[in-house]
């Protein structure tokens, strides 16, 4: 009865904390400060091409207006739409710059419609592409520049340490180290308190073998969010290929709650694909007060 009803309390009291934890630490998906720099490119492009440009279509002081809330809005909506402030750039490959290359593209042709249905002052094509172009242009550097900075900060040469510092002001972030590179990738299942509980451990231990790269949950609440940077997937959304693009090695169950049959599930899945999978949970027998840590994924004792 005693070990029954302790097992209870544990579950009910793990799942209130892991619901208070996951509140706490969640973010919306949304980069603001990379909004704030390609608002600021955008400014620089507009304030060229709409605002001094003084070729034969030289817009008034209203048709300026027009025209810069009519980009903006379509540009800043398509990338919101198609989630690029979603992304986490320092470690996302050439999927990420094509996603930005495709909703600006959509940005364009909805501008282009608006412009030629509403009641504003007109642009010519030539000048309404170059606004798009310029500013893809200027996004695209900008994320460039970050990653490379991100890569190459860490460098013992006097480019390195300006880079570093660059990264530093401008981000907020410290530049990868030697140690990042060689660590092992993983992918976390469970964004829960387990799960973030061991994010937290491999990012504060520096000599740690593991480097969290992303979350997989199926709770709708935690899908699309960002955990301590780490973007929370959903299951259909953690492709073999979009786990691939982020360099993940092996995938680690962070998830006591979840069913056997689902859990076997997810194990055939991951292992046939060539991943190894590995547990963060208590041993097989624990006291109270006891500590997870983390155990290669044993199928036999797991599935019994």
């Amino acid at each position: 009865m005693c070990v029954g009803g302790y097992a209870m309390n544990s579950k009910t009291n793990e799942k209130n904390m892991e619901m208070n934890h996951t509140k706490q630490k969640s973010t919306p998906n949304i980069r603001w400060m990379l909004v704030g720099y390609d608002l600021i490119v955008y400014a620089i492009v507009a304030l060229i091409l709409l605002v001094l440009y003084g070729g034969m279509d030289k817009l008034s002081t209203v048709g300026v207006f027009q025209q810069i809330a009519l980009s903006a809005v379509c540009i800043f909506s398509a990338r919101l739409l198609g989630k690029i402030y979603g992304q986490v750039w320092r470690y996302g490959g050439i999927q990420c710059y094509i996603r930005l290359l495709f909703t600006d593209s959509i940005a364009f042709i909805v501008y282009l419609g608006l412009e030629l249905l509403l009641p504003v002052q007109k642009i010519t094509f030539a000048r309404l592409l170059s606004l798009v172009s310029l500013n893809l242009l200027g996004a695209l550097a900008l994320r460039m520049m970050y990653r490379y900075a991100y890569k190459c900060g860490n460098q013992e040469t006097t480019r390195g340490k300006i880079l570093s510092i660059l990264l530093h002001v401008f981000s907020g972030i410290e530049a990868g180290n030697e140690k990042e590179v060689q660590k092992i990738k993983v992918a976390i299942i469970g964004a829960g308190r387990v799960g973030v509980s061991l994010a937290e451990e491999l990012l504060n231990n520096s000599e740690a073998a593991y480097v969290p790269r992303c979350f997989i949950d199926i709770s709708k609440e935690k899908v699309g969010r960002d955990i301590h940077g780490i973007p929370v997937w959903s299951e259909t959304e953690a492709t073999f290929k979009k786990l691939s693009e982020f360099e993940v090695q092996e995938i680690i169950f962070a998830i006591p709650s979840m069913d056997a049959d689902k859990k076997k599930t997810l194990y055939e899945y991951y292992k046939n694909a060539g991943y190894k999978l590995k547990v963060y949970d208590y041993p097989t027998m624990y006291a109270a007060g006891g500590k997870r840590h983390l155990r290669e994924f044993d199928h036999r004792r797991t599935f019994i």
